[in-house]
């Protein structure tokens, strides 16, 4: 493990839309807080009963494996942009994501949920071991995502952030 210090992105190292998110990671090390959401999410899927699969909370709203195929879609483009900016193409300006373009073609209801939750298993266990090797100086990187420009620690809180997101649209409108 690489030595960080448990430290927050400043004023300055995000835009305003990605604050809510920032706020919403406790404090402490970014990589030992995704390991922590990272058992906690893959138990509240597992405990999805089956007659929720499939479930939207409202007509035109996703279901829940459209919200979690969402969730690992963020996290994949996320996690791309922070190797981007980490391994010298800070400067390169890394395509936005759009969810309403993203979702309907995902195949996600046809995938199912346990396929979906192997998935965040994976790409969550791959990025905590990427994010594990950054330094503080790497962290500090900014790079350039979506027309914003933001730190490397920055997209590491807004993977967090999403993904707590989302966690609690799970727990409060679809279980």
């Amino acid at each position: 493990m690489t030595m960080r210090t448990a430290k927050r992105p400043a004023e300055g190292d995000f835009h305003s839309y990605q604050g809510p998110y920032v706020a919403a990671v406790p404090d402490g090390d970014i990589v030992d807080s995704l390991r922590a959401q990272h058992e906690a999410l893959g138990a509240l899927l597992a405990g999805v009963p089956d007659r929720r699969r499939g479930h939207r909370y409202a007509p035109g709203k996703w279901t829940i494996e459209e919200l979690m195929g969402h969730v690992v879609d963020i996290e994949r483009a996320f996690s791309y942009r922070a190797m981007c900016f980490v391994r010298g193409l800070a400067d390169v300006e890394q395509p936005g994501v759009d969810q309403d373009l993203m979702v309907p073609v995902s195949g996600a209801n046809e995938r199912g949920l346990d396929s979906i939750a192997r998935e965040f298993d994976h790409l969550r266990q791959a990025n905590i071991e990427l994010f594990d090797a950054l330094g503080d100086e790497q962290l500090a990187i900014r790079g350039h995502a979506s027309g914003i420009e933001c730190t490397v620690l920055t997209v590491l809180f807004m993977i967090h952030g999403h993904a707590d997101h989302h966690a609690r649209v799970l727990q409060e409108r679809y279980l």
